[in-house]
């Protein structure tokens, strides 16, 4: 076995253990491609996934936002231009500059229906990596009285 994938998966199974002693759903980022390396165990239940329909794939894909399916793909289709969530990868990747709840809507699928979510994110680089904590990812709905109500 080559040394070096074998120290890489050390490493990952380290951010793992790391990981899951969070309190929030986290998500471990890669710069190049912007793919998700790992996640915790809170993110796959937020998310209804597992780590084989989270690692590997890009953020809007893990989200299930609409744009993420596009020709184009998640971070390169037109709408994705002023995504605040991939802008605040981006830059952290970029300068190393942390952000802190960076709020956004966005158009998520789930069962065939288009639902508007709310989330709200933080990034922080740590080495080569990122991670994207999900401090918010809510599902926006209209009540009877015309109010917006937020489930989850």
């Amino acid at each position: 076995m080559d040394q070096t994938y074998a120290s890489s998966q050390n490493n990952i199974e380290n951010h793992k253990a790391f990981l899951n002693a969070l309190d929030h759903p986290t998500l471990l980022m890669q710069a190049q491609p912007r793919q998700v390396v790992t996640a915790n165990k809170k993110a796959c239940e937020l998310f209804g996934k597992g780590l084989s329909q989270i690692e590997g794939h890009r953020g809007g894909q893990v989200f299930d936002c609409v744009h993420a399916f596009t020709e184009a793909g998640c971070g390169l289709d037109v709408n994705c231009e002023n995504c605040k969530i991939k802008n605040a990868v981006v830059d952290t990747f970029s300068t190393g500059n942390s952000h802190n709840s960076i709020q956004t809507l966005l158009d998520i699928k789930k069962n065939n229906l288009i639902s508007p979510y709310e989330m709200q994110v933080s990034t922080e680089k740590i080495g080569d990596f990122a991670i994207i904590t999900i401090e918010k990812y809510t599902k926006k709905v209209e009540s009877a009285w015309g109010r917006t109500e937020l489930t989850r």
